[in-house]
């Protein structure tokens, strides 16, 4: 699984909009699509918010996406 598949994964998990994860993680909804749809990778400081955000949420992370 690469970011962009499980950043869908759990944003649909948790039932949310891209614009709802988009203020979850202080970035424009527009980042968001262009991660999951795989146009631009995701910085590290966003990559970090977004892992971290997944952590706050108790939500697993799988070892591939860890060895990104």
């Amino acid at each position: 699984m690469t970011l962009p598949e499980y950043m869908r994964k759990v944003r649909r998990g948790m039932e949310m909009s891209r614009h709802d994860l988009a203020k979850e993680l202080n970035v424009s909804f527009t980042s968001i699509n262009r991660w999951e749809n795989k146009r631009v990778a995701p910085s590290k400081l966003a990559r970090k918010s977004f892992l971290d955000f997944c952590k706050a949420c108790d939500i697993p992370i799988p070892p591939e996406i860890i060895a990104e």
